[in-house]
């Protein structure tokens, strides 16, 4: 059985900093159809996180990151953007 989920590439991503609220921001550009041109990219909404989510997030990348490096090339399945 393949299961499919709904995926928006992401195409940029603006992070700043808000220190009366010590607080980081991140929103996100991404694209929606395959056949959406970068330039077309919509900017999704902007989230709010702790410096402890911060921390947590750059970590879970970084694990994310290492096991797909770690397992070397492989050919995705499904059509790509």
């Amino acid at each position: 059985m393949t299961q499919e989920t709904a995926v928006n590439p992401i195409t940029g991503w603006e992070i700043a900093t808000i220190p009366a609220m010590e607080a980081v921001r991140l929103q996100f550009s991404f694209i929606s159809t395959p056949f959406q041109k970068l330039e077309e990219a919509q900017t999704g909404p902007a989230h709010l996180m702790t410096i402890a989510q911060a921390r947590e997030l750059i970590e879970a990348l970084k694990k994310s990151v290492e096991r797909l490096e770690s397992r070397g090339p492989t050919q995705a399945p499904g059509r790509q953007h």
